[in-house]
């Protein structure tokens, strides 16, 4: 006859298999943290990627020897092998007269009502020859010996795993970067033209 009492008490000090309890309690939560570490170095290692691909074909590009769509040709193809499928890999290349003049608007040189905005009466120095007062005058393209050249990238892409949600992120991540380099004096600068256009 069983005695139940001593049953009982030999089931409650049995350990056998109390490690693949613990182990499958932990497992769960250490998996989750290990992909999105996994995930946050992929988004590290893209976006150092993209910076020094960026970098090198600015270099590449500063002998005036590549147009914008090559340029965008050998940025693609050095992201190729790490970025995911239908990422998004935009390149931006605008050409300055010199660095103080990247990213700012063109000079006014005559401000009626001193409001900093071009007005009715109002003169500017139309530095990309466009006919419009630009915020940032940049010329779209490589531009020409000694310019000043900015190149930005900016990537989007999908996440390494598809646990976003579970971390409160965004399905999608995204990268950008920017780099300027004077083009080799494989030529003579052409100066600025101090053009004034009314604007009435």
């Amino acid at each position: 006859m069983i005695n139940f009492s001593n049953f009982k008490g030999a089931l409650i000090r049995n350990e056998d298999g109390a490690t693949l309890v613990e182990f499958g309690l932990v497992i769960g939560p250490l998996m989750l943290i290990l992909l999105g570490i996994m995930d946050v170095g992929y988004q590290g290692y893209l976006d150092t990627l993209a910076k020094s691909k960026l970098h090198e074909v600015a270099r590449d590009a500063s002998t005036g020897e590549m147009t914008v769509e090559q340029i965008e040709t050998a940025v693609d193809e050095g992201l190729a092998a790490l970025t995911l499928k239908d990422a998004k890999v935009d390149v931006t290349v605008k050409s300055y007269f010199d660095f103080t003049n990247i990213g700012k608007p063109e000079k006014l040189t005559t401000d009626v009502n001193h409001n900093g905005e071009v007005d009715p009466g109002d003169c500017f120095i139309d530095n990309n020859k466009n006919g419009v007062f630009d915020i940032d005058y940049g010329i779209p393209g490589t531009g020409g010996p000694d310019d000043i050249v900015s190149y930005q990238i900016e990537i989007e892409t999908k996440r390494l795993f598809p646990l976003a949600k579970m971390f409160g992120w965004s399905e999608t991540m995204k990268s950008s970067n920017s780099t300027a380099v004077r083009n080799q004096p494989y030529g003579a600068q052409v100066d600025l033209v101090e053009t004034c256009e009314s604007t009435l």
